[in-house]
């Protein structure tokens, strides 16, 4: 880390609101309610983890090489995307 330079995260800029707004509107309608809860708890590590969208791209990707369950109930990132560059979070 460059001395005085501060990395802030996805999740430091668009908060606990933000993260609902994310998952809620990037998760298919058939299953959003049963995968709130889930999307929530990782999506929330994930945005806790990155600070732009490119460091979120490759957290996704490697977790939907892993997980069979995140691949049922992941957000979209191209979703994900979306609603965070409505929230000034750039790649």
């Amino acid at each position: 880390m460059v001395k005085g330079v501060e990395r802030t995260s996805i999740y430091d800029v668009i908060g606990w609101t933000g993260l609902f707004r994310v998952v809620w509107n990037s998760t298919p309608h058939p299953v959003r309610l049963l995968a709130l809860p889930y999307g929530l708890r990782i999506y929330g590590n994930f945005l806790k983890g990155s600070s732009n969208l490119q460091q979120l791209l490759g957290v996704h990707s490697r977790e939907y090489m892993c997980s069979r369950l995140f691949r049922l109930f992941r957000p979209r990132y191209h979703m994900v995307k979306s609603v965070l560059l409505r929230y000034g979070i750039e790649g």
